[in-house]
């Protein structure tokens, strides 16, 4: 570094890679969410590392915003990143925005912890997947200086799963991104709806990746309930196919309403908000989730919710959502009608409700972290 000025700057290190991805889903969205309001506002010094080459819009160099493609690729987290941390700068304290920190950090660190749903569901994790969760995030959590934990929920699972002292947790909640998903969008395109014969407000929408953890089966399972109370909608499962997810494919290929249950794939941010913005409701009938992101999208754009009682939901809907047991397929009916009959209560306490968060206060909350924890 050169100048009196870049002296006074605080030198901070990230491991970027959750961020540099072409399709983002949960951490990737997080990490790149605040990496770009650092890059807005903040006067630090960043240092971020790759193993692979930037994609197109994650924010370009400039001065006190490097970027460092290291590698080798092959055991990126455990050598490659580690090795240049003890050999290149220097840094008041380095950061791992997903669970896993390199096993040397020279100084001090901090990593954040999303949800433990590994810990508490690991038949629902590939072995592979599970050895490096339990075991590189337990490692993460017992070497960093602090811990950020997206929810209070997952603060009081890490406390009670890794013995970690209630005081080097701080609870940083995820923000959502207002500019994309909001009801004030003019821009937005109806014939994506058409594309899988869609009407607005005729259909239950579930957004996320199919895997066993989501339940997208017991909401199967509560669909036929509302077909056969007379609902003439229909049941949108949007999202990647994930791991393990031949059983649920199974259920929504054989249920007696398969050819109500439409299976999107992959969408795109401008699919989802249009999908959010028609939903007649969203449901996230999820077994355990660290925060929940899905649902302020939802309702910030105008869907009225209802989401599992469980883990950190309650945390982040409070009294703007109905909530539901998610083991039970009757319970599940029971919310949606629950809310369709209450519609727009719903989705007024939703937009309100929203307001609570945003990336620019996730980003500035996560950044005092990491200062304080530099000047501790």
């Amino acid at each position: 570094m050169d100048g009196t000025n870049n002296m006074k700057k605080l030198v901070i290190g990230i491991d970027a890679n959750e961020a540099n991805r072409a399709n983002r889903v949960g951490t990737g969205q997080y990490a790149y969410h605040i990496l770009w309001q650092w890059y807005k506002t903040s006067g630090a010094d960043f240092h971020l590392y790759l193993r692979d080459a930037l994609v197109g819009d994650m924010p370009p160099e400039r001065d006190g915003w490097q970027y460092h493609i290291i590698g080798p690729r092959t055991a990126w987290t455990r050598f490659a990143l580690p090795l240049h941390l003890l050999t290149g700068t220097r840094h008041d304290v380095f950061w791992n925005p997903a669970h896993y920190l390199p096993p040397i950090v020279p100084g001090k660190s901090v990593v954040t912890i999303h949800d433990l749903a590994y810990e508490y569901f690991p038949d629902l994790f590939l072995k592979k997947d599970l050895y490096k969760l339990k075991n590189w995030t337990r490692s993460s959590v017992a070497r960093a200086t602090r811990v950020i934990a997206v929810s209070e929920a997952t603060k009081k699972d890490v406390v009670a799963a890794y013995a970690a002292p209630e005081g080097k947790i701080a609870v940083v909640h995820n923000g959502y991104d207002s500019a994309t998903f909001n009801i004030h969008r003019k821009d937005i395109d109806k014939s994506i709806l058409e594309n899988w014969k869609l009407k607005n407000a005729n259909y239950v929408l579930f957004l996320g990746t199919i895997q066993p953890r989501k339940n997208a089966i017991k909401l199967i399972q509560a669909f036929h309930l509302l077909k056969e109370s007379g609902y003439k909608g229909k049941l949108v499962l949007a999202g990647n196919i994930g791991w393990m997810a031949d059983e649920t494919l199974r259920v929504a290929k054989e249920s007696p309403d398969a050819k109500d249950i439409v299976l999107t794939g992959y969408v795109s941010d401008e699919a989802r908000l249009v999908l959010y913005s028609n939903a007649d409701v969203y449901v996230l009938p999820s077994l355990y989730e660290g925060f929940g992101v899905p649902a302020l999208e939802a309702m910030a754009c105008g869907a009225p919710a209802a989401v599992a009682d469980n883990s950190s939901l309650p945390e982040v809907v409070g009294d703007a959502a109905e909530l539901f047991n998610a083991a039970d397929p009757a319970d599940i009916a029971r919310a949606v009608m629950a809310v369709r009959a209450n519609r727009e209560s719903y989705i007024k306490r939703g937009l309100a409700r929203v307001k609570k968060f945003s990336w620019e206060k996730c980003a500035r909350e996560t950044l005092n972290v990491l200062e304080t924890v530099a000047h501790g």
